[in-house]
């Protein structure tokens, strides 16, 4: 009896892959998130009745010039759709804005366990630019971030910090990541627009930004997982009574080890001023993350 022309072709498939699937993998998957060369976006999604729909975009692209030495870039676009209006305009609005461009550059020193990382970065002030339609599209963004990464909505700010943290592999499965950094955001221009979604009062003088995250993590060794992030933003000069800001992010993982990366989860504000989460007009943001490994 013949054997049938798609088991033969499925076979010759087969024969031909078994090469490629026995090559050892690279397994970016396990290289410490800190200490490998990726380019992606993240993105946050937003909704609520009484602001509308909130996009924040952060492409970025991490790489490794000199050993040990990173440098990584991000873009931030901002994009709010049916948002409330203004004075000028009372119907309801659609507005995109460019957020700060970031450069950060640190060390990253990579042991069998323990991984750690410090360095500094700043950003370029776009926030500088004149515009109310500018500054609420930014505003809403941030929101949509539970205000972590502030310096990449900054207000007339030039944003510059130091950072650092480590990263530690318990096993091959599981890992702790735990960072912080700290902000200041230096006055470009007199501050002209102030509202309820801005964390940061409006004076002109010199403000801190403090932030820390610790981040659990499970992955299989067929790349798949999840994790959690506990997120807080400290800010002292807030127009708040409540200077902080607390969030959780659950989320799955996918690395395919070789090439392509990706996180999906929620978003979730557990404090005042932006939660709890799932109150009207609270924080509650979808999350994707994706992307490829470059090195």
């Amino acid at each position: 009896m013949s054997t049938p022309r798609w088991l033969q072709a499925f076979a010759l498939a087969v024969s031909a892959a078994a090469p490629l699937l026995a090559a050892p993998s690279e397994a970016h998957a396990w290289d410490p998130v800190v200490h490998r060369s990726d380019a992606g976006v993240d993105l946050y999604l937003w909704s609520a009745r009484d602001f509308g729909t909130s996009l924040a975009a952060v492409p970025f692209v991490q790489f490794e010039p000199t050993p040990d030495l990173f440098i990584n870039l991000k873009f931030p676009l901002a994009l709010s759709f049916e948002g409330p209006g203004d004075f000028q305009d009372p119907g309801r609005q659609s507005r995109a804005a460019l957020g700060n461009p970031t450069f950060t550059l640190y060390y990253s020193d990579a042991g069998r366990k323990l991984t750690w990382y410090a360095g500094g970065r700043a950003g370029l002030p776009l926030g500088a630019i004149d515009g109310y339609d500018w500054y609420a599209a930014r505003g809403f963004a941030a929101a949509a971030m539970a205000y972590y990464d502030l310096h990449l909505w900054a207000s007339n700010a030039l944003p510059v910090g130091g950072l650092g943290g480590i990263e530690y592999r318990f096993g091959r499965s599981f890992v702790l990541r735990a960072g912080g950094d700290l902000t200041f955001f230096v006055p470009v221009r007199d501050r002209r627009w102030r509202g309820g979604i801005e964390f940061i009062d409006d004076s002109d003088d010199l403000d801190a930004v403090f932030q820390a995250k610790v981040e659990p993590e499970f992955q299989s060794r067929s790349g798949f997982g999840g994790g959690v992030a506990l997120q807080t933003v400290w800010v002292p000069s807030s127009v708040y009574d409540d200077q902080g800001q607390v969030s959780l992010l659950p989320y799955f993982v996918y690395d395919s080890q070789k090439t392509f990366f990706m996180r999906a989860g929620l978003l979730l504000a557990l404090d005042e001023p932006l939660g709890p989460a799932f109150d009207r007009g609270q924080v509650a943001s979808l999350y994707l993350q994706f992307g490829g490994h470059i090195d």
